[in-house]
Order: C-alpha cells, then structure tokens, then sequence
C-alpha cells in the first residue's frame, strides 16, 4: 500500500472571532429636562448596536445576538447634556489606559478629557482626568496560553488509512476562565512552547479471517441422551481498524443420534426361605435382567429382552462376579437382628465453621440394629456403618430447633442448614430444655415453678433454703407501714407484719406507702442489712433505759403552773423488737 500525499492543517480560532459586536455612532444629545430660558439640560444619547457575522472582508451579515459574547456587548444608551451658554464644555472621556501587571488594587488606571469651550466667569470645568483602582477580574486582567487536545488524524482527501497529522489549538486564556483573542496573550510576549502539529496514522482496515472448521469429532458418549459431537476452527488474521470484529466462536457442539442404553442389572433380592423351618438360617435369591436406561445412574430402567444385551459382558456395576444367591437368617421370636442396607447418604464434606477441611467427600449406608426383646440386648450385633468416598458435596451448619410449649414440654430437633432435620450434628452443649417440669415437683406452701424447671416462692413470700441449696420452705416478707404526713392521731407507730395480699380493716383510713423488707438473700441467708438493723435496736434499747435511769436520778424540781390548755406528750412504746 502506497502512502498518499496528505495536507497541511494549520489550527484556526475562528471560534473566537466569527461573531462581533458592532456598534453605530451616538445619537444627538435628546434634552429631556429642558431650561426654557437657555434651551440646555441633561438628555439621554442613543446607539444602535448589532451582532455581525466576522469574515475575513470584515463584518457583513447580521446574526442572532446570542452568537455574540453578551459581557462584550456596548451600551446602547447613556446620558448626556447639552451645555448651557456659560457651561463649560469638554470632549468626550478617552479609553482607560491599560492596568500595570500583575493586577494590584493599589495601582490605577485613568482616563482625560480636555475642555473645548471656556465657562462663563465664576464658573469652573470639570476635572480633566478621572481615576479608578485596579482590581483583579474587574477591570484588570491576566492572560495565559492554553493549549487543546490532540485532533483526530487528518488524511489527505479520499484516503481511509495511512499516515497523517494531527492538530491541537492554542487558546489564549483571561484569569476569570473566559477564552479571548490571542491578540491579547501576544501583546504581552508571553512563550509559545508547545508543538501544534505531530505526525500519526490510521490502521487500514482489515477483517477477521478464521480457519475452515474442521470435520465433526466422534460422539463423546457411546449411548443416550447427552452425547455431543465437536468441532474446531482457529483464529487466523485479528482484525483491525474499521475491519470487520472477531466472532469468537471457535468451537460448536451438536447433539449425537440418539442411542440406547443397555446394562445388566440385579432384580430386588427375594424373601428370605428356610428349609423346614419358620425362622433361623436360610437362603434368598435374586435374577440378573437386561435393562434399557437413558445413561443416568439414577435411572433404574425398564426390563427388555436379553438378545439386546447379548453384546455386552456379563457384569453388574462393574463387578463381573455375578451373585445371584446368598445366606440369609429369618429372625425367630425375641432375636435381634440387622435390617438391610439404607440407601447411601448424600455426599458431605467435613467441615469446622461452614469451611472444607480438604478431606474430600463421604457417603455413609448403615444397618440398624431392632431388638425384640430388651432381656436379650446383650446377645445383638452391634449396628454396621459403610463409607466411600464421593465428589462434590457440600458443608452444612447445624441448628437447634423448638416448637411451642404444650404444658411443661415442647418438641427439639436439630436441622440441617439445606433445611433436613437429622438426629446428629448439633453441640449437646447447647440443646434447649425440651421438659420444664420441675423435679422434684413443687409440693411446698406457697411455691410454683418457673419456666427454668426450678421452684421459688409465690410473691410476698421469700425462700429459705438448706445447706444443699434446696428450697426448705417460703417465708412471709414483713411489712413497713410509714404513716402519711396527714396522720396525726398517733404519736409513735409501730412496725407490724401483715399478709400483703389479703385486706385489714386497721389499714382503712391510711394513705401510708409499703415497703416490703427481704430478710432472706437468694442462698437462704440473712442479709447484712437484718444484723445493722438488729443491732441499732438493741443500741436503742439501751440508750432508753440510760435515759429513764438518769431522769429518776435527777432531784425533784417544784411544779411550776401549767397551762390547762397544753396537754402533756405521751410516748408509748409497746416493747414490739420487729423494727
């Protein structure tokens, strides 16, 4: 392939300067607060101002304002005044002379006018020169080159591939965000340092091409329903460019004719016979069939006609030994015995926290042992268990399970997580109460037992219990009566205990609180508390009769006139040691 001249491509800016702002010159001054006697004033000065399409004749086509840039867009009106004849008058304001860079607010630019006419006498000019603050992005700007991303690679014309260029623009960036003409990144000499044109190339399209396929292979079962036959192609040439994609298909299966199964197959063994006997040892019998299966070991097929087996070896399950009798025993009344193999177990791995321990799969069958009669357990065989390995197979978590509370028992299962309940495989360490009867049962006064299958004491009664942490017995818990402030009638009360849960008519009348008081801690015990309280009122007792002994020990004082309406305080104290 033969590489074609391909063009210049010089970047252009058109983008910003294709649309411009073009604007008329004003107006005459219109004088809207006229001065009747001079004919002067204040008046408003028009422009029309139009978005022109930009060539390189200039601008010749009006367009839509929004293709201008709206923040460069002149004022269309302003205000003006038409001077009086003693006014002074002065031309218009030049342009703003350019801020020194960097933009610093402490810097200014201005603008002058001079006076064209001469003021009357006593009146002044306006000042000729106006000043305002540099202030960056206002009315001071920085300027940067920005340069855009690479082109497309640009052939020459009615070339699809091949060599080429590609192009990038360079922009010249104001400090505010805003693209504008290089003309101003120019006038500032900033350096160019960035290569606008590279060379490239476009990949010329190529196809993907496969080999032929190749002839079908053998069927890859010999029999049945999932037999497939295959065939191969390989990947010659990848494709490229705009070339046609890869189809990555490089195999393609199709089923074979269908064809049947055949097997030799044992039938169910036959009851087990003994000669002139009802039980002992005897013999069982079973035939050997030919069999048509869909190639599944789960199939158990249909009987057919030996001839369509006659081709095939004489073999069940791969054993060519073929056992069509075997001994047998008919248990007789009150042995034990083995029943028949169970079917084989799915197959599981052995697992620690839902992990494979890597040993591999297991399958399990076993024989259970029935016993007729318990006097002769002694005398049974033992229960046979049979592995083989397997593939596959999963892990599986074990959970104890329970059902509702029907009295004081309740079904527990354990279930695998795939949601079989099996008899092995939960931590008996954790196996919840299937029986919360208590035992021995709850037959002391006063007693109930809880959900925990252990027996306390009914409310306002309090346990007592022995030495081997039994319940003994169920005392009642005293009652602290606190009179109410509005209780006035009695001096001194004191502590009685009542039965909290029937009624008294002392208590009519009392608005009091109850506190009820436990002697007794949960081992049967005094608490702390009942020792304090003991002896503070033995200190009390003591304090009394010092008290009473010292009054009498004092000399008798002559009795002064009491007042008849002062009754004299009365303690009582009925010896009750409760409190």
């Amino acid at each position: 392939m033969t590489t074609q001249q391909v063009y210049e491509v010089v970047p252009c800016h058109s983008d910003c300067s294709q649309y411009v702002w073009i604007a008329e010159p004003w107006s005459v001054c219109k004088v809207s607060n006229v001065d009747l006697k001079d004919n002067c004033g204040e008046g408003v000065q028009t422009r029309k101002v139009r978005c022109m399409q930009n060539t390189m004749d200039g601008p010749i086509e009006p367009a839509e304002d929004y293709l201008c840039d709206p923040e460069e867009m002149p004022l269309g009106s302003r205000q003006c005044k038409l001077p009086c004849p003693d006014d002074c008058v002065m031309s218009e304001w030049t342009s703003w002379s350019k801020c020194p860079l960097p933009c610093n607010s402490s810097t200014v630019r201005e603008r002058s006018a001079v006076p064209l006419r001469q003021p009357g006498e006593g009146k002044p000019c306006p000042p000729e020169t106006e000043t305002e603050s540099c202030n960056l992005n206002k009315n001071c700007f920085h300027f940067v080159y920005n340069v855009t991303d690479w082109s497309t690679c640009q052939l020459s014309d009615k070339a699809v591939c091949g060599n080429g260029i590609k192009t990038r623009m360079l922009d010249c960036v104001r400090s505010d965000g805003k693209s504008v003409d290089l003309r101003f990144c120019e006038e500032l000499g900033l350096e160019k340092s960035w290569q606008m044109n590279s060379s490239c190339a476009v990949e010329c399209p190529v196809n993907c091409q496969f080999s032929d396929w190749s002839s079908w292979s053998a069927c890859s079962r010999s029999c049945g329903l999932s037999g497939v036959m295959i065939r191969k192609r390989t990947l010659i040439q990848p494709f490229q460019g705009d070339g046609r994609p890869c189809v990555m298909q490089l195999e393609q299966f199709k089923p074979c004719l269908i064809k049947p199964c055949y097997r030799w197959q044992y039938s169910e063994w036959g009851q087990c016979t003994v000669e002139d006997a009802h039980c002992g040892e005897g013999m069982k019998f079973r035939n050997i069939s030919c069999v048509v299966f869909d190639e599944s070991n789960s199939d158990p097929g249909n009987i057919v006609d030996e001839d369509l087996c006659a081709d095939l070896e004489p073999m069940v399950n791969g054993d060519k030994q073929i056992v069509l009798q075997a001994a047998c025993t008919v248990p007789c009344p009150g042995d034990c015995y083995l029943t028949e193999w169970s079917m084989w177990s799915s197959c599981q791995l052995t697992c620690v926290n839902n992990e494979d321990l890597g040993y591999g799969g297991v399958q399990v069958r076993t024989k259970a042992v029935i016993i007729q009669a318990m006097d002769n357990e002694h005398l049974c065989p033992e229960q046979e268990l049979e592995t083989h390995p397997c593939t596959g197979g999963s892990c599986y978590e074990y959970i104890w399970l329970a059902g509702a509370w029907t009295g004081s028992y309740r079904e527990v299962w354990c279930q695998r997580s795939d949601g079989i309940n099996v008899t092995g495989g939960c931590s008996a360490m954790n196996q919840p109460y299937a029986d919360r009867s208590c035992n021995p049962p709850c037959t002391k006064p006063y007693t109930y037992c809880t959900d925990s299958a252990v027996c306390v004491c009914e409310e306002g009664y309090t346990e007592v219990v022995t030495t081997d942490n039994s319940l003994d017995q169920c005392t009642m818990i005293p009652v602290l009566e606190i009179p109410s402030v509005e209780e006035k009638k009695a001096d001194v009360k004191t502590s009685r205990a009542i039965n909290p849960t029937q009624t008294s008519d002392n208590k009519q009348g009392h608005s009091g609180r109850m506190w009820f008081l436990q002697p007794f801690g949960a081992d049967g015990n005094l608490k702390t508390w009942v020792y304090g309280v003991a002896a503070g009122g033995f200190v009390l007792i003591i304090f009394i009769i010092s008290m009473i002994y010292l009054a009498c020990k004092k000399p008798k004082k002559p009795q002064r006139k009491q007042n008849n309406k002062l009754k004299p305080l009365t303690l009582a104290y009925d010896g009750d040691a409760d409190m």
